[in-house]
């Protein structure tokens, strides 16, 4: 028991701080919960609940990068709420095999993405079409869905999209998702709590945790550039998809 909890304390501040930087809290933390003994669904559920505090700790540490980026924010926020609340309802219909099955393709997609050279913003400039916008609003609610629905690796999917239609450096980006993230957390949390089964026991260590590491990330951010940041969040998430892959289908 002891170790269990020293285990998942470790775990939970190394998967904060990577939450608040690349969005891959899950990596560390799903198969940690696993490990020391959570089901999937409610391994996915408690990690859900607890990213609330790496996400508040990272907005928290994330004020310098989010000032002007009001508008662009919220209407992330917006449409990730929404995504996140479908998600949700899917998941609490879903079975096992199903929600460990997709993961691996659709984090793959994230880092692929991050890898596809960048075109004009979506949100830069008022004169950009209808047709850019709306194609930028279904992607952040797809998402939203991903997210509510499994989590893990969503956040990278998020910043995937998030760098291609907003014109500003990663850290902003990053900023931007850890906001929206913790939104969106914070819809699906609040659902799973009055339908899902909980480990609140692993949620207590996870909190302390991944509140301290939610509060580092955004301070690495800051003095790595962003092209760094970017190609190391793409390998990240080809290895971690690969590795999802390997555990569902071998």
């Amino acid at each position: 028991m002891l170790f269990n909890g020293i285990f998942l304390l470790i775990a939970s501040v190394i998967a904060g701080t990577l939450s608040s930087v690349v969005g891959m809290a899950s990596v560390i933390l799903y198969p940690a919960l696993l490990f020391v003994g959570l089901p999937p669904i409610m391994a996915n559920v408690t990690i859900t609940v607890g990213i609330i505090f790496s996400g508040t700790s990272a907005v928290l540490s994330s004020k310098r990068e989010l000032k002007g980026q009001g508008s662009v924010t919220l209407h992330v926020m917006a449409f990730a709420v929404i995504g996140a609340i479908i998600g949700s309802i899917i998941l609490l219909h879903s079975s096992n095999k199903s929600f460990q099955d997709v993961a691996p393709f659709v984090i793959l997609l994230s880092g692929v993405l991050m890898l596809i050279p960048k075109k004009q913003s979506a949100y830069v400039h008022e004169s950009v079409s209808k047709t850019a916008s709306a194609i930028a609003a279904i992607a952040i609610v797809v998402v939203g869905i991903y997210v509510g629905y499994f989590g893990a690796g969503g956040g990278v999917l998020m910043a995937a999209i998030l760098i291609r239609i907003i014109d500003a450096p990663y850290a902003i980006c990053n900023a931007v998702r850890n906001v929206s993230t913790l939104t969106m957390n914070a819809v699906s949390a609040l659902i799973f709590i009055f339908t899902t089964p909980i480990s609140w026991s692993a949620l207590v260590v996870l909190a302390v945790g991944l509140f301290i590491g939610g509060y580092i990330g955004p301070i690495i951010v800051r003095v790595i550039p962003s092209a760094i940041m970017k190609y190391s969040v793409a390998i990240g998430a080809i290895i971690l998809a690969a590795f999802l892959a390997y555990q569902a289908y071998f």
